[in-house]
């Protein structure tokens, strides 16, 4: 075979080759169930409207091929997906959630006078030297207010003393609580409610777990203690309680909603002990609802608790856990951690708010050489005094900056992962809603204490005469 004949056959199979595929393509193009293709091949067709739907395929491929990497993009960056189950469970698996109650007033006026103190200080009729003790009880009590009201910057109130002086002012239990009832039966609210320290100072808690079970003792100061708990907990986020303990396990937990699963608290204030100078107009209480294992903050989250009212508290508890298949990926993928997978140098049990209090503590130390009274503090750390305040308040707004990924020059020593402060894969949050009316206290069932409360006051205006009282419903 000659080159001509070979170029002719070379020739011919390539005609026959494009004439069946056009064939090809053009019963694909006919039966297609695919929308437009049908347009693109035809003989009865314009080349324009050949042309037209050509460009529309190519636009529709397109925009489906960007939204399709868009979903991947966001599948690699957030893998999981939640989910919430509209199947009830029991609340009996999950523990009643802590209260943390702070009182308004923070110091009896047998203790100190503030306003009266204060004054005596500013005019510069009192100082150390006359009086040491009365000195230091109010700076030490300035820690506590919602402002700046002193600003001199050469007296330090040291460590133990504060810590001891402001438990010395606090108002004693018995004085705060008239009455609970826990399961719609009377408890000695002693037994239910522990002393806690917090940025407001001594509280009162219900249902958080002891400073033995929450906290690294070996990490942390001699002198510091988080609270006055002494039970064992029976609980923990990820196991829940241990087998066969029954309804009497602690952290305390319900079998039933309702009355008969709630906590009924009734407070009081003596009204000698009111004193405005520190805070605000608002006088009461102020609470908090949270896991039992968490340190409470009420700087960010708190209901009031006012006078002469009653509040009823529903809660919701909103209970999250995490898949078997979601625990292979990475915790930066699901954007939680397992109890195992985050350790904390403080506290033993990890949730996202006792990292952020860590976070908080470490960062105030890296930058003021010091601590917040209410702080958990390594050993030997000192608390930060009065004129430390603004660089307790720098520190934290520079905390909140770095947790919200917000660029700031000032913070470009501290490595990006300083807090990274992740919620738990197995989680509780505690919605609540609160609804209140006016309560004649003295027309109610404390009418009949009130000779004997009398009989205890020297003057009418040391007597209690304001009271309120709130209920949680679960």
């Amino acid at each position: 075979m000659n080159t001509s004949e070979q170029t002719e056959t070379v020739i011919e199979r390539r005609k026959f080759f494009y004439q069946n595929t056009k064939k090809v393509a053009a019963e694909f193009c006919d039966a297609s169930p695919i929308h437009g293709i049908r347009h693109l091949a035809g003989r009865d067709k314009l080349l324009v409207e050949k042309i037209w739907w050509i460009l529309l395929f190519f636009l529709s491929l397109y925009f489906c091929l960007t939204y399709m990497y868009a979903v991947i993009e966001k599948w690699l960056k957030d893998p999981i997906i939640v989910s919430f189950d509209h199947q009830p469970s029991s609340i009996y698996s999950i523990p009643f959630p802590a209260v943390t109650i702070c009182p308004e007033t923070k110091v009896k006026a047998s203790e100190l006078n503030v306003s009266h103190t204060f004054q005596l200080v500013r005019s510069g009729e009192l100082n150390e030297s006359m009086d040491a003790e009365r000195v230091r009880k109010l700076l030490a009590l300035l820690q506590l207010c919602e402002h700046d009201l002193y600003d001199r910057s050469e007296t330090v109130t040291q460590d133990n003393d504060m810590l001891r002086l402001l438990r010395k002012m606090a108002i004693p239990s018995f004085e705060v609580f008239q009455s609970c009832d826990w399961k719609g039966h009377p408890m000695d609210c002693m037994d239910l409610f522990k002393t806690t320290l917090t940025e407001k100072g001594f509280c009162y808690s219900f249902n958080v777990l002891a400073n033995n079970d929450l906290l690294r003792k070996e990490e942390l100061d001699s002198n510091y203690a988080f609270n006055s708990e002494r039970r064992t907990s029976q609980w923990s986020l990820d196991f829940g309680y241990q087998s066969g303990i029954g309804s009497n396990a602690f952290p305390h937990r319900v079998i039933t909603g309702g009355y008969h699963g709630s906590l009924a608290v009734t407070l009081k204030v003596n009204k000698s002990d009111v004193d405005y100078f520190c805070g605000n107009s608002f006088q009461g209480f102020k609470g908090l609802l949270h896991m039992p294992n968490e340190y409470p903050q009420l700087m960010h989250q708190f209901f009031r608790i006012p006078l002469n009212q009653e509040l009823i508290i529903t809660v919701v508890p909103q209970v999250m856990s995490i898949g078997e298949r979601a625990q292979q990926y990475q915790p930066e993928q699901r954007q939680c951690y397992n109890s195992n997978e985050r350790s904390l140098r403080f506290f033993k049990i990890y949730t996202k708010k006792n990292c952020e209090i860590e976070c908080l503590t470490n960062y105030t130390f890296e930058l003021c050489g010091c601590v917040r009274f209410s702080m958990p503090r390594p050993p030997g750390a000192p608390i930060c005094s009065l004129r430390d305040a603004p660089c307790c308040r720098k520190a934290q707004i520079r905390k909140l900056k770095l947790q919200a990924k917000v660029e700031d020059t000032e913070d470009s020593y501290l490595p990006k992962h300083y807090c990274n402060c992740l919620p738990t894969c197995n989680n509780i949050d505690y919605h609540w809603q609160v609804s209140q009316a006016a309560w004649d206290w003295q027309k109610d069932r404390l009418v009949t204490l009130a000779p004997v409360l009398e009989n205890e006051c020297s003057t009418s205006d040391g007597c209690i005469d304001e009271t309120s009282a709130f209920h949680f419903v679960n």
